[in-house]
């Protein structure tokens, strides 16, 4: 048998195959066929994100934190799973902030790598802060650049029963990051106050930049440089609505 024979059989089963799943798809309908791309879709986009291999690893070791496999089980929430498991140890780390919603049980944060979608539809890769009690909601950032150490407690600002955070951001460039105030209203973290925070003036550190002042009041220290090589180091007030 020469090569051309050979080439001639092989083009001949190649078309043969493609008839069979052409037909075979075919024969179904129509709504079903969609079902089956639409689930196909979503499980492939997922898992790019969030693999199976690295996230059966992840739930089975006995020293990845048990919220932390809440979060992989969650399917609203998708973990960076290769970040996670090539990091381990930085994402192993917990800060206990104290009791911030008043339940007499102190409350810790770890933070977790997480896929971050902005409003445009932009994929990211994000973080979020989780805390131990799974009742609170977690904090999302929309850089990769979090570190439990980023948060702090500030005081209970508005006399509502809860403490309010303290909360660093780096765009994870750039000597100029910011100084939050953030605080749980309905479920959900909102910011109530912001300033300037110039990493070539550390100190005081930020847990000294956010102070109380009164009911609903508070201010913050804004430390940067200005014109001609002078310092701006003022205090900006703030009053939560």
């Amino acid at each position: 048998m020469n090569q051309n024979t050979i080439n001639h059989m092989f083009c001949r089963s190649i078309v043969l195959l493609f008839t069979i799943v052409s037909l075979s798809c075919e024969n179904k309908p129509t709504d079903q066929v969609s079902a089956q791309t639409e689930i196909t879709e979503q499980t492939s986009w997922r898992d790019h994100w969030e693999k199976p291999t690295q996230k059966a690893e992840l739930l089975s070791n006995s020293k990845v934190h048990k919220r932390i496999k809440e979060c992989l089980l969650d399917t609203s929430i998708v973990v960076l799973t290769s970040t996670l498991v090539d990091d381990l140890e930085r994402y192993s780390k917990i800060k206990a902030l104290g009791d911030i919603n008043n339940d007499g049980v102190y409350d810790s944060i770890i933070v977790i790598p997480e896929l971050f979608i902005d409003e445009e539809g932009a994929v990211e890769n994000g973080a979020s802060a989780i805390f131990t009690n799974n009742e609170i909601p977690r904090i999302r950032v929309g850089v990769p650049c979090l570190e439990v150490d980023y948060f702090f407690p500030v005081d209970d600002i508005n006399n509502d029963g809860l403490t309010e955070l303290g909360k660093y951001y780096s765009s994870c460039a750039s000597r100029f990051k910011s100084l939050e105030l953030i605080s749980l209203e309905q479920n959900e973290w909102k910011r109530q106050g912001q300033v300037t925070f110039d990493v070539f003036f550390d100190q005081p550190e930020k847990e000294k930049r956010i102070e109380k002042t009164g009911p609903n009041k508070f201010r913050m220290r804004k430390i940067t440089s200005g014109y001609a090589d002078s310092i701006i180091d003022i205090w900006e007030t703030f009053e939560m609505k």
